[in-house]
């Protein structure tokens, strides 16, 4: 199955799928856009196995979502433009949302040239992100993360980790100091943003392969 929106860079915010319902899988799709590719907007959500394209902010919402062994195919953007894969939008600090990326491919699309690629900018206060066991290739820029815009630094209240990464991208030596960056962080902190601990996956998810832990 796919989900594609036609409308072009040039367009600027044009989603390919909004998700907003609770226990939703998404299993083996084409999510094919350029900016606001996926709206994950709330509840929990799961993706398996999809490649999931776009330019800005292309994974991005406030719902408690898991994706899992997926292809992240970044785009070639307009030519201001810098690519962010994720906007995470939590602003209720008690909120169990944000956005988990495990076990993906983040790679270039096959026209995205040599522009380097942030893994995400924070949409909201409490913006939270965890990148782990993913294989990141040499489009990442070494800084890794990009603040909302450029007049503006990252709040200390994100939540941003990388764990367990491979790949020229997961160099984490170069990375913006970020109070609410985490990189190499801790097992058990990672364990909390599977599938089991993070969106109750063992209770709903059936009929597709999933990992439930690290």
């Amino acid at each position: 199955m796919g989900f594609q929106n036609t409308a072009g860079a040039i367009n600027h915010q044009a989603v390919a799928l909004l998700s907003a319902s609770d226990k939703s899988v998404f299993h083996r799709c084409l999510i094919d856009a350029y900016q606001d590719t996926l709206f994950a907007q709330s509840n929990r959500q799961f993706y398996r196995g999809c490649n999931i394209y776009g330019t800005i902010d292309f994974i991005f919402g406030d719902s408690a979502v898991v994706i899992q062994e997926c292809n992240i195919l970044v785009k070639r953007p307009l030519p201001y433009q810098k690519n962010t894969i994720t906007a995470q939008g939590k602003s209720n600090p008690f909120s169990n949302t944000g956005i988990s990326i495990q076990n993906c491919c983040i790679a270039a699309a096959e026209d995205l040239g040599d522009i380097k690629t942030f893994l995400g900018r924070p949409w909201q206060d409490y913006s939270t992100t965890v990148i782990m066991e993913s294989e990141l290739e040499g489009l990442i820029d070494p800084k890794g993360w990009l603040p909302w815009t450029n007049t503006t630094t990252a709040p200390d209240t994100i939540y941003y980790v990388e764990y367990n990464n491979t790949g020229p991208g997961a160099n984490t030596t170069n990375r913006v100091e970020w109070k609410g960056l985490k990189v190499n962080d801790t097992e058990e902190d990672a364990r909390k943003f599977t599938v089991s601990s993070f969106i109750n996956g063992d209770e709903w998810i059936w009929g597709v392969p999933y990992q439930a832990g690290l």
